[in-house]
């Protein structure tokens, strides 16, 4: 939680035609941030800067949310991190979930941080509204913040509860969060069953530290029917990201087991890809 851009989790970064049909768009616009989008997956940004930047003046809050993020991370023009908040809070007045969920992580956590009162109350309420628009990154840290009482009370169950909402659509960090949360029994009773199920979620979109926490329940049998196969294909896969713990995991499960179990699984993670959200 102490890393910017890591409580932000980028915030869809950019986003796409279609992510935010609901919000209020100028007569003919689509064609033209399509255009905007295109020139940005081409690496065209200061083309789609240009593009952009006649739609936000417009009020287009997708527009706008995008200039802010190329000002942002400096894509096509140098960083200038108070104009791409300038373009954040145009948006999040037309409640885009993705701008609100910016600003207050950086007010929160980052450069904009303060230690005034009212300003961290105010990014907090930005950041409930976020997640109650549906922001499944600012449930997620919304979550963490009530779990582990960052600049609130702690409370477990509104902790749960947020963390939870991320992971039922889709959030690899949250469904990795409620694994623990089922292991350790927060704001609820332990099951082991249920941390299994949500470590596998997580381990399935790739998730490193997801893999080896399922890899080893299939390694024990906890929560999950004992399966080598299964224990040494996930540590595999986690340790392949650089994940040392997975790693040194993999190793001591090698040792009991046979050189085809262990090629069959090197062949197995040659194949996996991960699964999409």
């Amino acid at each position: 939680m102490s890393d910017r851009r890591g409580a932000r989790a980028a915030a869809g970064v950019i986003v796409a035609l279609g992510m935010l049909l609901a919000l209020p768009m100028a007569g003919g616009a689509a064609a033209s941030f399509q255009d905007g989008y295109a020139a940005y997956q081409q690496g065209g940004f200061a083309t789609a800067r240009r593009i952009w930047r006649d739609l936000a003046a417009a009020g287009d809050a997708r527009a706008q949310f995008n200039l802010g993020t190329l000002y942002d991370e400096g894509r096509g023009v140098a960083p200038n991190p108070a104009l791409a908040r300038e373009w954040w809070r145009k948006a999040a007045a037309q409640d885009m979930p993705e701008a609100l969920h910016n600003l207050a992580v950086d007010a929160l956590f980052g450069a904009a941080g303060s230690g005034d009162a009212a300003a961290q109350e105010k990014a907090l309420r930005d950041l409930a509204r976020a997640a109650e628009l549906g922001s499944r990154r600012s449930q997620y840290v919304l979550g963490k913040i009530y779990l582990h009482g960052r600049n609130v009370p702690a409370d477990p169950v509104k902790g749960r509860y947020w963390i939870e909402k991320a992971a039922n659509q889709g959030f690899d960090r949250a469904q990795y969060n409620m694994g623990k949360i089922a292991r350790d029994g927060i704001a609820g009773p332990v099951d082991k069953k249920a941390a299994a199920m949500w470590f596998l979620k997580a381990a399935k979109q790739g998730y490193a530290k997801a893999q080896n926490h399922i890899g080893m329940r299939y390694a024990r049998g906890e929560g999950v029917a004992r399966d080598d196969a299964e224990a040494l294909f996930w540590l595999t896969l986690a340790a392949r990201q650089g994940f040392w713990t997975a790693e040194v995991n993999r190793k001591a499960l090698l040792s009991r087991l046979s050189r085809e179990m262990a090629v069959a699984a090197e062949h197995r993670a040659d194949a996996w890809t991960p699964k999409q959200r």
